[in-house]
C-alpha cells in the first residue's frame, strides 16, 4: 500500500511538471482595458475586448485552466513546460471574436539561465513603429490562422524577458490583422517607454474643477485582508444600479485606506479579493472634499 502511495506522487508531481502553469495572482477588472499580474509586476494591454471569464458563455479571459487545444497549440510552437507560465487565455466578446493567449518566460536571479529556455525567433519578422517593436509570425493550426507576436518585456543582459500574445484568428478575419496588431504594438510601446507597474484606474470627466471632490476611505478593521491583495472599485450609480467602473486599486496585503479624487456623485465602492468576490461595500456620496468620518 505505502508503495503505491509513493508511486501515485510520483506520477501526479510529474504530471504536474509536464503541463503547463498560470503564473499566480492574475486578474481583470471588467471595465478596465489591462490585464494585470501581480506575481510579475506588470500589465497586458487588451482594450475592450475582454471580460472575466462566465463559464456558462465559456467568453472571457481565465487564469486557471488551458482546453487540449491550446496546450497543443502553444506546444507546437514551441513553448516548454519549464521555460514558460501562462499568463492568461481567453475568448474575446463582440462581433469580432478571436481567442488569446499569453505566455511568459520564467525569470531567474542567476544571468542567462532563463534565456536557455527561450522560444527561437528565427523566421519571424520584425514590427517596428516609433513607439516600439515586437516580433510576429503568421502560421496556421489545425485550419486556423494563428498570429504569433513576441514582445520584449525586460532587456536585462542575460535576464530578457518577453510576453507572448498567441491570436487565434476567426475564418473570416482572413488576413485583416488591424485590431490584433494594435493590441501588440500598444504593448510594446508600453514596455518600451521606462515601464512602471501602476495597477489602477481613474476616471475624471468632469466638466470643470468645480465638479469634482475628493474622498478619503478607511476599511473597517474586521474586514482588512492582512495576508492578501485586494481590490478597491469604485462604481458610478445611476439610481439603485452600479453602472459604471470609474476607479480601481490594487491594495497591499493590511493596506486599510486610501483616497481618490473623482467628479461629484453617488459611488458604491466595493473591496474584492482577486477572484472579485466581495468583501466589503460601502455607497459614498461626493459633494465636495469629503472624509471618511469612520476614518476619525
Amino acid at each position: 500500500m505505502k508503495i503505491l502511495v509513493i508511486l501515485f506522487t510520483v506520477i501526479v508531481l510529474i504530471s504536474c511538471r509536464s503541463s503547463y502553469q498560470f503564473t499566480p495572482k492574475g486578474f481583470i477588472v471588467e471595465g478596465d482595458e489591462y490585464f494585470v499580474n501581480v506575481d510579475r509586476n506588470m500589465s497586458v494591454y487588451v482594450g475592450n475586448h475582454f471580460l472575466n471569464y462566465d463559464k456558462k458563455t465559456k467568453i472571457g479571459l481565465q487564469t486557471g485552466h488551458l482546453s487540449k487545444s491550446d496546450k497543443q497549440l502553444i506546444q507546437k510552437l514551441g513553448y516548454s513546460t519549464s521555460g514558460y507560465t501562462v499568463l492568461f487565455s481567453g475568448q474575446s466578446t463582440g462581433d469580432s471574436t478571436f481567442r488569446l493567449i499569453s505566455l511568459i518566460n520564467n525569470k531567474t536571479s542567476e544571468r542567462f539561465k532563463n534565456t536557455k529556455n527561450l522560444i527561437s525567433k528565427d523566421g519571424f519578422s520584425i514590427k517596428r513603429t516609433e513607439e516600439g517593436k515586437y516580433y510576429y509570425q503568421i502560421t496556421t493550426f489545425k485550419r486556423r490562422k494563428i498570429y504569433h507576436a513576441i514582445i520584449p518585456f525586460k532587456q536585462e543582459l542575460g535576464k530578457e524577458e518577453y510576453v507572448s500574445l498567441i491570436y487565434i484568428i476567426p475564418d473570416r478575419y482572413n488576413d485583416h490583422f488591424d485590431q490584433i496588431e494594435d493590441l501588440a504594438i500598444s504593448n510594446a510601446a508600453m514596455y518600451s517607454q521606462h515601464y512602471i507597474f501602476t495597477p489602477s484606474r481613474t476616471e475624471i470627466l468632469c466638466p470643470d474643477d468645480s465638479s469634482r471632490g475628493h474622498f478619503d476611505y478607511k476599511i473597517p478593521t474586521d474586514f482588512i485582508q492582512r495576508e492578501n491583495y485586494t481590490l478597491m472599485k469604485g462604481f458610478l450609480q445611476n439610481g439603485d444600479a452600479a453602472t459604471k467602473l470609474i476607479i480601481y486599486r490594487l491594495l497591499q496585503p493590511g493596506q486599510s485606506y486610501g483616497s481618490f479624487v473623482v467628479c461629484k456623485g453617488i459611488y458604491q465602492l466595493e473591496l474584492t479579493d482577486l477572484q472579485h468576490r466581495v468583501i466589503w461595500r460601502k455607497e459614498v456620496v461626493v459633494n465636495d472634499d469629503h472624509l471618511d468620518h469612520d476614518k476619525h
